[in-house]
């Protein structure tokens, strides 16, 4: 459920919902950052890039959600996916541009919080197969 929550919270723009599901030093990766970042970092920029009034975002779990519990309190999910983003806004062309993953691996590990909350302590999202951006239209 809380990887379903991941992208459901991207799609339905919430601000401030992403925040809420990194611990204080989570690390994140994913396809379009060259670098790993703070999940709370990574999530102000998804917020800024997808959560724009004209963008639009859709994901699909594409495979059985894999659990594997590393103790008490931690948890392991592996999945693939498929995303697709429209309407992204390029600030600095001032152009708007498609981003789709066709074919990418989820990977999280889940830690409960003080008050029994599933938080994200590590976030690696990858892709496989990419389309080209493309243009909106």
């Amino acid at each position: 459920a809380a990887v379903r929550q991941y992208f459901t919270a991207m799609a339905d723009k919430n601000p401030g919902e992403l925040m809420k599901m990194y611990a204080y030093a989570a690390l994140t990766v994913n396809p379009f950052s060259p670098r790993p970042e703070l999940g709370q970092v990574a999530a102000a920029r998804r917020e800024r890039e997808y959560f724009k009034p004209l963008t639009r975002f859709h994901s699909e779990i594409t495979s059985p959600i894999e659990v594997q519990f590393l103790a008490d309190k931690v948890a392991l999910a592996v999945h693939t996916y498929r995303s697709y983003a429209k309407n992204l806004e390029d600030p600095i062309r001032g152009k708007r541009y498609n981003r789709s993953i066709l074919d990418g691996r989820g990977t999280h590990v889940f830690v409960l919080d003080s008050e029994g909350k599933l938080i994200l302590a590590h976030q690696h999202l990858s892709d496989i197969c990419r389309t080209p951006l493309e243009p909106a239209s």
